[in-house]
């Protein structure tokens, strides 16, 4: 629960992952909890610093969560990266993509024990992003790259 509350804290501070001193370290359960709870809706992309797909809709992300920032909408960026990656080469990467949404690393090494918590149907490929919205008991799962439009549409019946 301490640690729930830590990553709580860091993803509701703004511009965490451009000035973030350190990526925090998930498992699915910790990310599971903390999507549940609280008032906000969630858009969570799964992504890697090698995903080429990943990296080029990160940028409509980014603008989405910009255009949001006073809605009740979270956008949350999971890397999917191996450990040799982690924290260095994650935090590099936000840091000069100028990622101000939060950034953690889901630490998990074999997606075959979390990609089926994520959506049964998701066979672990990447790019992939979740659509959550407790308050009106909305999941959407999306799998591959999204461009502008397709978030946009899709974070509009999100909320």
């Amino acid at each position: 629960m301490r640690k729930i509350c830590l990553i709580a804290a860091l993803l509701l501070s703004t511009d965490l992952a451009f000035g973030q001193k350190s990526i925090p370290s998930l498992k699915i359960a910790d990310l599971e909890k903390l999507v549940q709870s609280g008032d906000s809706a969630y858009v969570v992309n799964l992504w890697a610093t090698w995903c080429a797909p990943c990296v080029q809709e990160l940028p409509h992300f980014e603008k989405q969560a910009r255009v949001l920032k006073d809605k009740p909408v979270k956008f949350i960026f999971v890397s999917t990266d191996m450990s040799d990656a982690y924290p260095r080469d994650i935090a590099t990467f936000a840091k000069r993509r100028k990622i101000r949404s939060s950034v953690v690393w889901l630490n998990e090494p074999n997606a075959n024990s979390f990609a089926t918590r994520i959506d049964p149907r998701w066979k672990g490929s990447i790019p992939c992003t979740i659509f959550i919205n407790p308050k009106k008991n909305y999941r959407k799962f999306v799998e591959g790259q999204m461009s502008a439009e397709a978030l946009k549409r899709e974070v509009d019946a999100l909320l």
